[in-house]
């Protein structure tokens, strides 16, 4: 009797050859197929690392990013410009001054006015916490005065003004000032108080100032020291022309020179970096400048000059612009003692270096005033 054919027998069935043909067979496929599974799981793996290290690079490049942007926009405004013992300032506080000078005249001398600002800054807290000891105190009633002099306009003589006009005036000129240059009111008076405090700092140290000095009336030439003038020609030409003409041709004025060159009477320590060159100096074995004589080209921070005498030494009073002058010089000899002291002691320090200055310098110019028409 014939049995129907059933899939699990179907081995038993075949003939011993067929099987071992079939075996062959399975062999050969599963060694064709080995290397092409290792061959799929190698393209994998390669994959896989593709992705990670392109993932890696991307983190990469936005931890980059993160840090220029931190490093560019975030941290230099809490860096650390100077402190004066427990007190500190930031590169943001000295951008801020810097933007009072730029809301009042409209522009600053980024070469020079953010290292300026920062000794501004250092001098201002030293004063503050020497006041005491000075005897100086600035009262609110003392800014409050001081902003209404500097804000409240005058009334027109002849014109009945109302006080309560005055005042709307005073507040809106107050507040477009602020507004101008990005500061608070608290953070104005602060200012205000400084200048104060320097105003009494002055009257201090002008008490010293006698009113009758040793003078020497002079003349001079002032050259701008990066100008393209060569000062040994200017003194050349002295000794065939005159004096007013050559002056009249190069000099730089600069407030105390009329454009012929004619300064005036001129005591000591009114002009620290030339009283040599007038007044002679012994240990130095230097001659004072005699009448009529002319000086060798004098390099100073403000300028090259060549004096001229046009006097000897007389006893004469001060004139109120020399007494300005010499109290100037007072008060900055203060702040540089202080300053120097405050360095050697360890109580002073200050930062400043050509990457945080770009940064200010930035800050400042992104805030400067712009043309209203384009040229």
């Amino acid at each position: 009797m014939a049995f129907p054919w059933n899939r699990r027998d179907a081995k038993d069935q075949l003939l011993p050859s067929e099987r071992r043909r079939r075996s062959r067979s399975r062999r050969n496929r599963q060694l064709e197929e080995a290397p092409q599974d290792s061959q799929a799981e190698r393209e994998r793996r390669h994959q896989r690392m593709v992705w990670a290290i392109g993932a890696a690079l991307v983190l990469l490049i936005v931890a980059v990013v993160a840090a220029g942007v931190y490093d560019k926009f975030l941290r230099p405004p809490r860096v650390w410009a100077g402190s004066v013992r427990d007190a500190e300032f930031s590169m943001g506080d000295l951008v801020k001054r810097i933007r009072v000078l730029q809301g009042v005249t409209g522009e600053v001398n980024l070469s020079i006015i953010p290292f300026e600002y920062l000794q501004d800054l250092l001098n201002a807290e030293v004063l503050r916490q020497a006041s005491a000891g000075l005897g100086i105190s600035i009262s609110d009633a003392d800014v409050d005065r001081a902003l209404r002099s500097q804000f409240l306009p005058q009334a027109v003589s002849g014109e009945d003004t109302a006080p309560d006009q005055l005042q709307e005036e005073f507040r809106e000129a107050y507040s477009g000032f602020l507004t101008r240059t990005g500061l608070s009111d608290k953070d104005y008076r602060g200012i205000i108080k400084e200048q104060l405090s320097e105003l009494n700092l002055r009257g201090i140290l002008a008490a010293s100032i006698e009113d009758s000095q040793e003078q020497v009336e002079v003349e001079w030439i002032r050259l701008d020291p990066a100008g393209q003038i060569d000062p040994g020609e200017v003194r050349a030409r002295l000794d065939i022309e005159e004096f007013n003409v050559v002056a009249s041709d190069v000099n730089l004025p600069a407030g105390f020179s009329r454009e012929d060159g004619y300064v005036g009477w001129l005591p000591r320590a009114a002009f620290p970096e030339l009283e040599d060159a007038i007044f002679g100096n012994e240990d130095k074995d230097v001659a004072p400048l005699g009448e009529v004589e002319f000086s060798d080209p004098v390099f100073t921070s403000t300028g090259i000059y060549i004096l001229h005498g046009l006097s000897a030494p007389e006893q004469r009073e001060l004139s109120n612009i020399m007494q300005f002058k010499i109290n100037t010089e007072q008060v900055s000899l203060w702040y540089q003692n202080q300053l120097v002291r405050g360095g050697e002691d360890g109580w002073l320090r200050m930062n400043f270096n050509s990457d945080l200055y770009q940064w200010v310098a930035e800050q400042v110019d992104i805030s400067s005033p712009r043309d209203q028409f384009p040229r």
